[in-house]
């Protein structure tokens, strides 16, 4: 196979694998504009949120319009947990 030929075949397959989240996953910007924070402190939190085993994260093949689809990550909350009443 000629090197562009291969090329072409990759974003082929890659263009066959877009996800598209469910509305439970959100991205970081999102999380951020639904909390009222900054990028940088979202980030924080969702961090830390997956290493107490708070929220879980996914990479999604997300479709991209000037390029092959690339990975971004989604968080949301750990199904099997609920939100704890004051």
């Amino acid at each position: 196979m000629e090197s562009a030929e291969l090329l072409k075949h990759i974003r082929t397959e890659l263009q066959r694998k877009i996800e598209i989240p469910t509305p439970e996953w959100k991205t970081s910007r999102q999380w951020a504009v639904e909390w009222g924070l900054k990028q940088s402190q979202t980030n924080r939190f969702l961090n830390l949120a997956v290493e107490e085993g708070i929220m879980e994260v996914k990479k999604f093949r997300v479709p991209c319009p000037t390029r092959t689809s690339y990975p971004c990550p989604h968080y949301r909350q750990k199904p099997n947990l609920k939100p704890e009443t004051a």
